[in-house]
């Protein structure tokens, strides 16, 4: 794959979405020789720096890349807010970068909006008092207009979270702006249940060497999990946050910090089940879309029934 005319700047980008895996397929490929990632995982840079000034705009996202050298074949970052910000942020990656591919890793909706919810919560976005059904609530309730954010008490974002499931209202933006051989839709279903063919596939729609992961030690990170001391946690998280470039360039130095935190501090893995209540609900409120995704991407089949 040619790089990007515009030396230093993304020719991939990982643009969603959240909690479908993103996090560990950007660590897999930024090991490979032929890959560079950017100094930071989620640069947000086009929902949340450009300005529309070409000039600065391309000297700004440079600067998530400048460890990267000129012989590496993929330069990519990876922000999976980029998908529910489609409308603004398709325009901009186009106008900037009209040669980027675009990598969109999906997930069963419910599932996606479950771990999401236990995801924010873990990480203190959202109360540990708000059940998750009360969470649905809030969200239908902004979704449909009923209530603002600060009626309801929570930032937009996390508001959001249930609509971004409806993926094609959103993947319908990049398909306007993108070819189809740019884009390439996934499945975390398809990488859990077998990931050496999903690196592979992944590889051939970069033009990279996938051999490189034949015999790959694949760990699944980032992870959601309960932890026992909050106040630790939110030390752990802003620790993170600040040292996250220094970290990104050493994973095994970090593999190694997360596995002595998790020692220290984790309670528990993973989270409840999802209640039958709450799967039915959402079961109602995104059937419709599936259909619509189908039709967009020309997918013959998603591996979730719902």
């Amino acid at each position: 794959m040619k790089k990007v005319p515009g030396t230093g700047l993304a020719n991939f980008i990982i643009a969603g979405t959240e909690k479908a895996g993103t996090t560990s397929v950007f660590t897999y490929l930024s090991t490979h020789p032929s890959v560079c990632g950017s100094i930071i995982k989620e640069t947000d840079f086009f929902r949340n720096s450009y300005t529309g000034d070409r000039e600065k705009d391309i000297a700004n996202y440079a600067s998530y890349f400048e460890d990267c050298a000129h012989q590496a074949a993929i330069v990519m970052e990876a922000s999976p807010g980029y998908l529910g910000s489609g409308a603004e942020v398709a325009v901009r990656i186009h106008a900037m970068i009209p040669h980027t591919k675009l990598l969109f890793i999906l997930r069963n909706p419910i599932d996606r909006m479950y771990s999401s919810f236990n995801f924010h919560v873990g990480k203190l976005n959202i109360s540990k008092d708000l059940s998750f059904e009360e969470y649905i609530d809030k969200c239908i309730a902004y979704d449909s207009g009923q209530k603002t954010p600060v009626e309801l008490g929570i930032d937009e974002w996390y508001l959001k979270v249930i609509s971004f499931g409806r993926y094609a209202d959103y993947l319908k933006y990049y398909y306007q702006q993108f070819p189809e051989n740019q884009i390439k839709v996934m499945f975390f279903e398809d990488m859990d249940r077998d990931i050496h063919g999903f690196m592979r596939q992944l590889c051939q729609f970069l033009e990279i060497s996938p051999n490189y992961f034949d015999d790959y030690n694949f760990k699944k990170i980032n992870v959601t999990y309960e932890s026992r001391v909050k106040w630790l946690h939110k030390a752990a998280i802003s620790f993170n946050t600040k040292s996250e470039r220094f970290l990104r360039q050493r994973p095994r130095l970090k593999q190694f910090m997360v596995s002595l935190y998790k020692k220290i501090n984790q309670g528990r893995e993973g989270y409840d089940e999802i209640s039958d209540e709450s799967y039915s609900r959402l079961k109602q409120y995104y059937w419709p879309s599936i259909g619509a995704l189908q039709a967009l991407a020309g997918i013959k089949r998603v591996p979730w029934d719902i």
